[in-house]
């Protein structure tokens, strides 16, 4: 039982860190792998809190990725009170883009709040997920025909940050790829290639934090164990190291014109799960 419970954890740990970033669904591939692969001696708690682990892993591999970008960010509001050199134009793109994602954040976090108990009832569905993968597949498809992507970060406006946004809260849902349905939103509103998978990925950093501190909120005072340490140190290594991986893998696609490739996984894997929920 020992040794299943540690592949199960270096198994899940490899599908966060692929499946966060590349857009098919990381909470999709999680629910159906906890669905079909049950572990007894990890209880809830104990999932919930190695899901909060895996996706601490997940937010560094983001901020390590763009971590210039990032870098500017942190630079941009202090350069106002500390003489910290930094060119105008550097300064006003690091403002619009603070002010980009907090109105981004605004209605995630609000679908996150109205629709929680809709949420929670998918999470333990097979079949919502598959239906949920399907439509990211839709999207995924069109947003990887288009060709146009000539606007620039200047000329993003406030209503592509709400839509965007929107999207990201939308994407709660288990099935519903995150950084597909983002993505694929900035892609279709004329973004440009490396703005709409910036802008994406940067949006993602509160979104993954909401996520683990509502998976942490869940856990009463329980006693985890320190056996359990180790796997939860080993699926988090693999899922930051899998994460780095795949969103550099996943960069290269987009200036490739490839992000319509994932359209057919989403819909294999959605079939595959509503085949398994009616069936299996």
């Amino acid at each position: 039982m020992l040794a299943g419970m540690w592949l199960f954890v270096i198994v899940l740990g490899i599908v966060q860190g692929l499946t966060e970033f590349l857009p098919i669904s990381s909470s999709g591939h999680l629910v159906l792998l906890q669905v079909f692969w049950q572990q007894p001696q990890l209880g809830p708690e104990k999932l919930l809190l190695l899901d909060a682990s895996v996706h601490f892993a997940t937010l560094l591999a983001v901020l390590w990725v763009f971590r210039a970008r990032v870098v500017q960010l942190l630079r941009t509001p202090l350069s106002y009170v500390v003489p910290i050199r930094m060119s105008n134009r550097e300064r006003a793109d690091g403002m619009r883009l603070w002010g980009l994602l907090l109105i981004g954040t605004i209605p995630t976090a609000l679908i996150g709040l109205l629709l929680q108990r809709q949420i929670e009832q998918a999470f333990t569905s097979a079949s919502a997920v598959g239906i949920s993968l399907l439509i990211t597949g839709v999207l995924l498809f069109f947003a990887g025909r288009r060709t146009t992507d000539n606007r620039g970060l200047e000329e993003m406006r406030i209503r592509d940050a709400l839509l965007i946004g929107t999207m990201q809260g939308l994407a709660i849902f288990p099935g519903i790829s995150r950084s597909g349905f983002t993505i694929g939103a900035g892609l279709l509103l004329g973004l440009e290639q490396k703005l709409a998978a910036e802008f994406s990925f940067l949006l993602a950093v509160p979104a993954i934090l909401g996520a683990m501190l509502m998976e942490v909120l869940k856990i009463h005072q329980q006693q985890i164990g320190i056996s359990l340490l180790g796997p939860y140190l080993v699926g988090s290594l693999l899922a930051l190291v899998t994460g780095i991986v795949a969103l550099r893998w996943l960069l290269r696609l987009l200036q490739n014109g490839r992000l319509g490739y994932f359209a057919y996984y989403c819909w294999g894997l959605g079939i595959f799960a509503l085949f398994a929920a009616r069936f299996l």
